[in-house]
């Protein structure tokens, strides 16, 4: 991992999930790591536990002013920003759109697709200017292949995936680059009361990791995890709507999000709540 060393990397959503995974990954390959997240207790433990090149914020990604707020505190504490990665975000699921509540829609719009482009375009008003860079914009599978009991999720993964390939293709000979990463269903508080399917396989928050760190070193522009997984997704687009129902079905996806424990699922869903309050 010497193509991280010395760099710095922000990550929000950096102190749970996918996003710590990434931040661990980064501070592994010699990376000053800026832990970004909602929860500035949470962020600033993560940092001090990974050490002293690392610095905890806070930060609600739907505040585009609090966005630009952060950037400038993370380039006066560890240096000018080489790679965002956009991972914060909220799932929630409902077995049909009409049973859920508008705030809970417009909150993961808000975090999932607002929050991106927030990102987005506050670190490129800086690495274009420098003319070097990297945005890596944590999407989804879901982004590519419309998940049943997810459909504000779905909607939000879609536009990050639209959104990416749109800003890539305008900042082509920017000098910036621009990764698109889109895990399967992983093993964080966000699948905690799902169905399990024998077919779904939950991938680790270190696998995407690890794929994530390998897109900054190598500048791929999408990526797949688990890799394989990309053929399928890819294949399901070229199919009409009927037939991608049947996959869903064959797959077992209609069960996963539809049919959930609320007991076990009460933790996240508590957390996920108290953030649509907060707005």
């Amino acid at each position: 991992m010497a193509g991280l060393r010395d760099r710095t990397i922000v990550v929000t959503g950096g102190a749970r999930g996918i996003g710590l995974a990434i931040c661990e990954a980064a501070r592994a390959g010699g990376a000053r790591v800026a832990v970004v997240d909602i929860d500035g207790s949470a962020a600033a433990g993560t940092a001090t536990r990974l050490g002293p090149r690392c610095r905890g914020y806070a930060l609600d990604v739907c505040d585009a002013a609090g966005f630009t707020e952060l950037l400038e505190s993370v380039e006066h504490d560890l240096g000018p920003v080489d790679v965002l990665v956009n991972n914060a975000g909220i799932a929630e699921a409902s077995a049909r759109i009409g049973e859920q509540s508008r705030k809970m829609i417009d909150r993961m719009i808000d975090v999932n697709l607002r929050g991106t482009i927030n990102g987005t375009l506050c670190a490129l008003a800086r690495m274009e200017r420098r003319g070097s860079g990297q945005i890596v914009n944590i999407a989804s599978q879901a982004g590519r292949l419309g998940v049943p009991a997810l459909a504000a999720y779905t909607a939000s993964k879609f536009g990050v995936v639209g959104f990416t390939d749109a800003v890539r293709f305008e900042y082509r000979e920017s000098g910036v680059r621009f990764t698109c990463v889109m895990p399967g269903p992983a093993r964080t508080q966000m699948m905690d009361g799902t169905r399990r399917v024998p077919l779904v396989r939950l991938v680790t928050p270190q696998a995407v990791a690890a794929e994530v760190i390998a897109a900054i070193e190598h500048r791929r522009e999408e990526v797949f995890v688990p890799r394989s997984s990309g053929y399928l997704v890819r294949f399901s687009g070229l199919l009409p709507p009927r037939w991608r129902e049947r996959l869903i079905r064959f797959f077992g996806l209609e069960k996963v999000y539809s049919q959930t424990d609320p007991v076990t699922r009460a933790g996240y869903a508590d957390r996920v709540e108290r953030q649509t309050r907060m707005r």
